[in-house]
């Protein structure tokens, strides 16, 4: 019978228990849509990762050999050990393309994937070539590559295609976020298949250890026992790969914790106010069901059911549909930056934790709503409830209640006396005004950076890379063919205190190619004395102008010392500059490795010192790729916000209509017209608009600002909203506020004033 009577109750309220659906539904949608997408990522890392046996740390260097992979071996916790030679080359038959060679000697740690072709093998003569740089240059198996080391070309067959644990996300240019798999690629081969004439010196040692909780203990004891020479080590913290891979993880992972929030509490809110007004209006059922025998505990169970089931079918729903929706839409980003073996959904245990409070919340919320009714007895139940005795407010007692007009007091009066249904309002209000200024902000911030990096911080147009084993006569033809700016860049590690950091350093010959900012956005120069420091290099190591900062390029032993003159900002390349005279200062050598210029640059140049050429318009490209999918994101977030923003001020409308049909009835026998009345009902509709819209706007920049927060330590992003994002925005909310509104005040004309005003019989 019990069941009976919900199913009829929801019908007859089927309005507000659809509305309550939806923002489970919604809740559990996003929430689990981008759930299953990080956590099938990192799932699927991790599988790929223990199968290749990625390496836990890396010794980079110079001249290892087996005697000290032996002595490494020795140590306490280390399980296995690899040597490595590892370098980027261009390729023979273009400059433009490079290609990272690995030589390696076993098939012990971090090994490559083969995805087409001939499984490793350590008699194979041949190399193994990185799939995505083969695709995007026609290359199959069986074609040639030829390959350059200085000194020797030689050709080798493609025996394989591959992917590789360590180049899940691989750039070559730290001025672009995109991957450039048409330029840049890597390749293996065993040294076994190397030109007899050909020597080289291992430079990589790879590590595997027992237990990661040990990591520091033997990384120190490693550098201890290589302290006669240089000697970079990077853990998984710090690798670029699996960092970055781990960084755009936890993004997602903050995204999807954010925005069910919303519609968590809404779906809470909702059941609470539509809860409480079907227990008031059945007051005399529930005391009739008391007189026939069922107990206060069946009856409170009947009722927190409403919420149980609601709040259940629509997390469930969401559960299921959000990471076939969700997830593969995300992904179309990610596939344009990372490169997995396998892209697969997974949802995380805490998806069903959500979906099981959701239904909890909704159940608890319907509890408050309904304890209050069942506290008496049968027979007062059955009596029509007595009016609540109502003072006026103080505002109503003031002198300035007297000279408003009666429909500014009529709404204030229903607004103090409905808080819970205001609220909802408010917070629906500002959840539609957040989610359309957040996804339209992160499109202009996204548009920004780009403007910011490519046209205002670098005015050159194209950058020329030099060989980094040419001769200085070789350069010179160059300085005698284009004008610009030399430039010398190099990856350096930098530490203060406790703190250390991999970054770039930049060594800037005289010119005005790059140019410089600081935080407010005011131009600055590089000082003739210390160093500037990019602004989100300076927070890693918590430093400021004034301190002294420690740093040196990879492959040196000793430290240099220096003092911080300037902080800059610039949203890629995080690292220090340094002037030309003051880095010669510390018996440094002076080695360009690019020139920027705004010359115009033949096609077919051909110049021994040059290795390739980068012009600005294919990196403001790359930009414009990830912009595009930026988009998609902007696009469910709109589309979330603008189903928020009706589903709550739909069903507050109807609620508020239903509440107040005696009131509104009263106004129709009293003479007000039809037009009048809406007009009423407009007003406060306009008032918690407004006042969602002052909350929402805020809350949006802090949104924008929350996700910039979660960007990779190389990336430094202001944010940017455009004030037609926050016009947008707010007009948006304005036009689903009184759309709805629109179309809720046409049921003023069916009220049938006999029925609303009669007694309670």
């Amino acid at each position: 019978m019990l069941l009976r009577k919900m199913i009829r109750d929801m019908k007859k309220n089927l309005g507000q228990f659809i509305s309550i659906f939806l923002m489970a539904f919604l809740a559990s949608f996003v929430f689990a849509g981008i759930n299953a997408e990080w956590y099938g990522l990192q799932t699927e890392a991790g599988r790929y990762y223990k199968e290749t046996k990625l390496a836990d740390i890396w010794l980079i260097g110079s001249s290892f050999n087996r005697g000290d992979v032996k002595k490494i071996m020795e140590l306490s916790g280390v399980k296995d050990v690899s040597l490595r030679f590892s370098l980027d080359f261009p390729t023979y038959s273009n400059k433009d393309k490079i290609l990272n060679i690995n030589v390696i000697e076993d098939n012990t740690l971090s090994l490559p994937k083969v995805v087409e072709g001939s499984p490793l093998n350590t008699t194979e003569d041949g190399i193994w070539l990185d799939q995505s740089y083969a695709k995007a240059n026609s290359l199959e198996i069986g074609d040639q590559i030829q390959v350059e080391i200085p000194g020797t070309i030689f050709k080798k067959d493609i025996l394989g295609l591959i992917l590789h644990p360590e180049y899940v996300y691989s750039s070559n240019d730290s001025g672009s976020f995109m991957p450039d798999h048409d330029n840049y690629g890597f390749g293996f081969l065993y040294a076994s298949s190397l030109p007899e004439d050909l020597s080289i010196e291992y430079n990589q040692i790879l590590m595997s250890i027992d237990d990661r909780s040990n990591e520091e203990g033997i990384i120190a004891i490693v550098e201890n026992m290589f302290a006669d020479r240089f000697m970079l080590v990077i853990n998984h913290d710090s690798h670029l790969s699996v960092s970055s891979f781990n960084n755009e993880i936890e993004q997602n992972k903050a995204m999807g914790g954010v925005f069910p929030v919303v519609f968590f509490l809404i779906a809470a809110l909702s059941i609470l106010t539509t809860m409480t007004r079907i227990t008031n209006s059945q007051r005399t059922q529930i005391g009739a069901l008391k007189a026939l025998g069922f107990s206060k505990n069946k009856i409170l169970f009947h009722y927190v059911s409403y919420g149980i089931w609601i709040g259940l079918l629509g997390g469930l729903l969401g559960l299921i549909t959000g990471p076939l929706v969700i997830a593969p839409i995300l992904f179309i980003m990610q596939k344009s930056i990372y490169t997995l073996p396998k892209w697969s959904i997974a949802l995380s245990p805490i998806s069903y934790i959500i979906v099981a409070l959701l239904a909890l919340s909704c159940g608890l919320s319907s509890y408050l709503a309904c304890r209050g009714q069942l506290k008496e007895v049968p027979a007062a139940s059955l009596r029509p409830k007595a009016p609540k005795s109502s003072s006026h407010s103080r505002m109503e007692k003031s002198k300035l209640w007297y000279k408003l007009s009666f429909g500014i007091q009529w709404n204030l009066r229903d607004i103090i006396r409905s808080r819970i249904r205001s609220l909802m309002a408010i917070v629906g209000v500002f959840g539609c005004t957040a989610l359309l200024l957040f996804g339209l902000g992160l499109r202009d911030t996204i548009n920004k950076v780009s403007d910011w990096m490519y046209k205002d911080l670098n005015v050159y147009e194209d950058k020329i890379n030099l060989d980094s084993h040419t001769f200085k006569e070789d350069i010179a033809e160059v300085a005698n063919s284009y004008s610009g700016q030399w430039i010398q860049e190099s990856p350096i590690e930098l530490k203060s205190d406790s703190k250390k950091e991999n970054g770039f350093l930049t060594v800037l010959d005289d010119g005005d190619e790059i140019r410089f900012e600081d935080v407010q956005r005011n131009r600055i120069s590089i000082p003739s004395k210390g160093v500037g420091i990019s602004y989100k290099m300076a927070e890693l190591l918590d430093v400021k102008a004034g301190d002294n900062i420690e740093w040196r390029i990879y492959g040196q032993k000793d430290w240099a010392r220096s003092e911080i003159s300037v902080i800059y900002r610039t949203p890629m390349g995080q690292g220090i500059v340094i002037n030309k005279d003051v880095y010669e200062d510390f018996g440094q050598s002076f080695n360009p490795t690019s020139l920027l210029t705004s010359d115009r640059i033949d096609e077919d140049i051909s110049m021994k010192a040059i290795e390739n050429i980068q012009n600005k318009n294919t990196l403001i490209n790359s930009f414009n790729e990830l912009l595009e999918s930026i988009r998609m994101i902007v696009l469910i977030l709109v589309l979330g916000a603008i189903l928020l923003g009706s589903v709550v001020l739909y069903n507050l409308g109807a609620l508020s209509f239903t509440e107040r049909v005696r009131e509104l009835a009263t106004l129709k026998v009293l003479g007000f017209h039809p037009k009048q009345i809406r007009s009423l009902l407009s007003m406060q509709n306009i008032w918690l608009t407004i006042l969602g819209i002052i909350i929402g706007v805020p809350i949006g920049f802090w949104l924008v600002d929350f996700m910039l927060s979660t960007m990779p330590a190389s990336l430094d992003m202001r944010i940017f909203i455009s004030i037609k994002s926050v016009i947008i925005s707010i007009l948006g909310t304005f036009i689903v506020s009184v759309t709805v509104n629109s179309l809720l005040s046409r049921n003023i004309r069916k009220i049938d004033m006999v029925s609303a005003l009669k007694s309670v019989e």
